[in-house]
């Protein structure tokens, strides 16, 4: 009987370690240097946590400063080495529109009329 509760300590010890891996992984600090628009949310210049999950080819991107969400939006994935060390925002000059951003590991592009602000 012991030995079995200190198997299954051992097997939940472990999953929650492997979930804990995974999250660390599905997370970036991005810097923006100028306003910035995805969708009605506008993006004040400043250091974002941005944190998503994926399905496929899609994910649910949020966007935090501190423990306030700023806004969730839903993008595309690719799952492709950019080729980059840091993160690279796509911005459209004219429009001032973010329109992704490029980690180390995986991209991410928005729709402009996809960003959902959340509530103050």
């Amino acid at each position: 009987m012991r030995a079995s509760k200190v198997t299954l300590s051992t097997v939940v010890l472990v999953l929650l370690s492997a979930s804990g891996w995974a999250s660390d992984k599905m997370k970036a600090n991005i810097q923006i240097y100028q306003t910035v628009h995805v969708g009605s949310t506008q993006f004040a210049p400043g250091e974002y946590k941005m944190t998503w999950t994926e399905n496929g080819s899609t994910a649910e991107v949020t966007f935090s400063q501190g423990n306030k969400v700023i806004a969730t939006i839903p993008a595309q994935v690719t799952q492709v080495r950019s080729g980059y060390d840091n993160p690279v925002l796509d911005t459209d000059s004219a429009s001032n529109t973010l329109n992704g951003v490029e980690l180390p590991k995986v991209s991410f592009s928005f729709a402009s009329d996809n960003a959902v602000p959340k509530g103050n």
